[in-house]
């Protein structure tokens, strides 16, 4: 029995393959079909929709989300990094999270000057 592990993982395969068709097909067997207009609309809290939801999105709220997401994973990567070093605060330690933040702020300051986070 030289292919027992691969026997093994082919029968797992061949059987959740075989699964998911069975749901599949009998979930389109079954379900009640409805083709109401009101059943495919964006539902707003209530509110009649109007116009289209796929309209173009502003770049100012791409800036913002980005701005956003580098300063939480700094300060994700920052708390941690500075209770592993509590005991031991020395300047070895703390050069690279200074040099890191002078970097930070250099980068707000210059999306600040250029406009980006402002709303127009």
């Amino acid at each position: 029995m030289q292919f027992g592990g691969y026997l093994i993982i082919g029968v797992t395969l061949v059987l959740t393959l075989v699964g998911i068709y069975l749901m599949l097909y009998l979930e389109n067997k079954f379900s009640a079909k409805h083709d109401e207009k009101w059943k495919n609309d964006t539902y707003e809290c209530g509110e009649v929709t109007i116009g289209d939801a796929k309209g173009p999105i502003h770049v100012q709220y791409y800036f913002v989300v980005l701005m956003f997401v580098i300063f939480d994973v700094a300060t994700a990567l920052i708390i941690p990094w500075a209770f592993s070093f509590r005991g031991n605060a020395t300047w070895n330690f703390a050069l690279p999270v200074l040099i890191f933040f002078g970097i930070m702020l250099v980068a707000l300051y210059y999306a600040i000057r250029e406009g980006y986070l402002e709303w127009r």
